[in-house]
């Protein structure tokens, strides 16, 4: 930050610079500065050479001070560091020094009044404050809005609950906001996509707070595999939400608006309903348009939510304090390291640092990058220090290993000296089938309590507790099976059903994995089924074209009532093609 002369004059440097320059060997030497100031000081192209030439001759001059004042006002707003200004105060002292004292008086005079005129940054307590001075949609009238505003208004908890959610995010985004000069209000943005849920998952199969979907998160550079999933990085999330969005605006000639609707809608569904009002000879601003029903709300939603945040004191709302300042730093880990091991580092709970990095969706962060963590700023010291310290063995006590072509689990299991049993468990399989190319997960000792902690880790902790408890139903997950079939099966919702799990319901499942399904929903499963585990076994069926109850219940020599039974079938509904039924079968009988 650049000090005011009076600020320098006055300190310990400046007291020791007027000493200094009162001598006159100090006085020569410092003259020097007058003439090569120019050349070394950024942002000071304007100055030219006829000037510089004249400089000397300029400073005692009657009309001197005006040529020494416009200098100084252009170095001392453009200087880049302390040692800039400074060189800057010193050459102006001199030319005070130099000069006549009528002459010092007028220039100091005109200095004076330029630090009075000059800008003085804004200092905001909170974040919220300093965003309604960012709005640049506020004076956007529409009764939409207003119809918009009355439902905010009179759901005070979602936006104090919203608020709260935010409190670790909104500072950076706004920042962000901020640094490309857009409107204010895309900062709330995340409360209409996502309520500020980073792992907000929707049926568009759209994610994170900025609710990408899988191509257009791909397409702005948000990677999604197994590991870690880029739409749920608040960081780079962010990034590229933003990037979009002033692409949409540039290719809609400044249009925030239909940016917005098109960030929504796409672009494609935009341009049609323009295209339509074109032919209609109807207006084509985003308030005459025929968009989609959500889009039709969706600008009104943003621009309501920014009134009630500004009005929030009127309308009795308590929003969470959020500090003007960095509440995360994002620290480069350099390689992958275990989210517990990085927990532990940062004096966090393992909830705590997934909450800030809710992108790494197994226990560990992807071996292949990217390689960094959100940790807050008090603590970021702390991990620092630890993660140098860190040996490369205790990163990660697991190896995920690609199986080649000709392995079987007793080789992979003698290699890493540990037992197939062991490996089997740590990976959920039933039986020793394995394929090349598909991977396994390697505990480095043969400690039984690792697989706890993989588990654990792998967001599978209510799964263990599930086989032991007497009072709860599992389901085994097999192939084609979503979260969305097996909550259907049992009655549930998928979200709730992937929120007991620990998981995210855009997380991936994979076949032989341990679900647990709530006592209360499945109930009555239970009661149904349990009778037939006893001498029975299990299997999944694909219904085919052409399939019915009656066909699939002689096929399988059991009754029609059992089918529907086990799968909680309504018999005014048709089977689909492809819809997975379980079948208890006698142990004898052939699958």
């Amino acid at each position: 930050m650049i000090k005011p002369l009076h600020s320098y004059l006055n300190s310990n440097k400046g007291h020791a610079f007027l000493k200094d320059i009162s001598t006159p060997i100090m006085k020569i030497k410092y003259s020097f500065i007058v003439f090569f100031i120019f050349f070394f000081i950024s942002g000071c192209s304007s100055i030219n050479k006829i000037e510089t030439d004249n400089a000397n001759d300029s400073i005692n001059t009657a009309d001197g001070h005006d040529f020494l004042t416009d200098i100084f006002s252009k170095l001392q707003g453009q200087t880049k560091s302390e040692d800039e200004t400074e060189a800057v105060l010193k050459s102006t002292q001199l030319v005070l020094q130099s000069s006549s004292q009528s002459n010092q008086a007028s220039i100091q005079q005109q200095i004076d009044e330029y630090l009075e005129k000059k800008p003085k940054e804004i200092v905001f307590d909170d974040v919220w404050t300093r965003l309604e001075t960012l709005y640049q949609l506020s004076d956007i009238q529409n009764h939409r809005i207003d119809l918009q505003e009355k439902w905010f208004t009179k759901h005070k908890k979602h936006i104090e609950e919203t608020s709260k959610r935010a409190t670790p995010f909104l500072y950076f985004i706004t920042e962000e906001v901020n640094k490309r000069n857009m409107p204010g209000e895309i900062a709330l943005l995340p409360i209409i996509e996502s309520s500020f849920r980073p792992k907000a998952y929707s049926r568009m199969k759209a994610a994170g707070l900025w609710q990408f979907v899988p191509a257009t998160g791909t397409h702005f550079g948000l990677k999604q595999n197994w590991w870690y999933d880029g739409r749920r990085d608040v960081y780079q999330s962010t990034l590229a939400a933003l990037t979009y969005l002033q692409q949409l605006n540039k290719y809609y000639k400044g249009d925030w608006l239909l940016a917005l609707a098109a960030y929504n809608a796409g672009a494609g569904n935009v341009n049609k309903a323009i295209r339509k009002n074109i032919k209609k000879g109807k207006p084509i601003d985003y308030w005459s348009l025929p968009l989609p029903k959500e889009t039709f709300k969706y600008i009104p939603k943003l621009l309501a939510v920014s009134r009630v945040i500004k009005k929030h004191n009127e309308y009795g709302i308590s929003l969470a304090p959020i500090e003007n300042q960095a509440h995360l730093m994002l620290i480069n880990t350099q390689s992958q390291i275990d989210l517990s091991v990085a927990a532990k580092m940062a004096d966090l709970s393992l909830t705590e640092i997934r909450s800030y990095n809710p992108a790494f969706k197994q226990w560990a962060t992807d071996p292949d990058g990217p390689h960094h963590l959100l940790i807050p700023i008090d603590k970021a010291a702390r991990f620092k220090t630890q993660l140098a310290s860190l040996d490369e063995k205790d990163r990660v006590q697991w190896y995920r290993h690609k199986i080649r072509s000709g392995e079987s689990l007793s080789v992979i299991a003698h290699k890493y000296k540990i037992t197939t049993a062991l490996l089997k468990r740590a990976n959920h399989l039933k039986n020793s089938r394995i394929r090349a190319g598909k991977y396994l997960m390697v505990p480095l000792d043969n400690n039984p309590k690792t697989i706890a902690s993989i588990k654990s880790r792998n967001n599978s902790k209510k799964t263990i507790s599930a086989k032991k408890s007497n009072n709860s139903l599992t389901y085994i997950v097999r192939k084609g099976d979503s979260f969305w079939k097996i909550a259907r099966r049992h009655k549930i919702s998928h979200k709730k059903l992937a929120s007991m799990n620990g998981l995210s319901s855009g997380d991936t499942l994979s076949i032989g994995q341990t679900l647990l399904i709530s006592q209360k929903s499945s109930k009555k499963i239970s009661q149904n089924i349990s009778s037939d585990h006893k001498n029975s076994k299990e299997i999944s069926y694909q219904v085919k074209s052409g399939d019915s109850l009656y066909k699939i219940s002689k096929q399988f020599k059991v009754s029609i009532n059992d089918l529907k039974r086990w799968n909680s079938l309504n018999i005014k509904k048709y089977l689909q093609p492809g819809q997975q039924l379980i079948v208890f079968v006698s142990s004898s009988q052939s699958s």
